[in-house]
């Protein structure tokens, strides 16, 4: 997978937690950010001279307190909001270390692909969706 995103676009980790029951991890976008109320899966930005899974060990313990045992890839899609061109790194992660701590304020919640699907998300959830049920 690339270090950076292939054209002008931000570059975005995105982490897809699993527990054991199969349910996934979204978090709440807080108010006064871009898509705020909207649900999404925790991640972030890669700083430079960090590399995707560096950036997405560091995201995931800054925002949840999670510290991770494995990161296995899943997707890379491009997606254009009306405030911004993103590149998301998504990777898959069901073996991780600690009981997840709401760090930044952000309501998250435990939920089924289902679920998710009827929830108030961000564009680039469904094709995330549609790649953790081919698994």
């Amino acid at each position: 997978m690339p270090i950076t995103a292939p054209d002008s676009r931000l570059y975005v980790v995105v982490g897809v937690l699993r527990n054991p029951q199969g349910q996934l991890l979204v978090q709440q976008r807080l108010p006064g950010k871009p898509c705020a109320g909207q649900w999404e899966f925790p991640g972030g930005k890669v700083e430079k001279n960090e590399s995707p899974q560096q950036a997405l060990i560091r995201e995931l313990n800054e925002e949840l307190g999670v510290s991770i045992k494995n990161i296995i890839p899943l997707t890379q899609i491009a997606h254009d909001y009306d405030h911004a061109n993103v590149w998301l790194d998504v990777y898959l992660i069901d073996n991780f270390e600690a009981q997840v701590i709401n760090l930044e304020a952000q309501n998250f919640a435990w939920k089924t692909i289902e679920e998710i699907r009827e929830m108030d998300v961000l564009a680039a959830v469904h094709p995330i969706l549609d790649v953790v049920k081919s698994l």
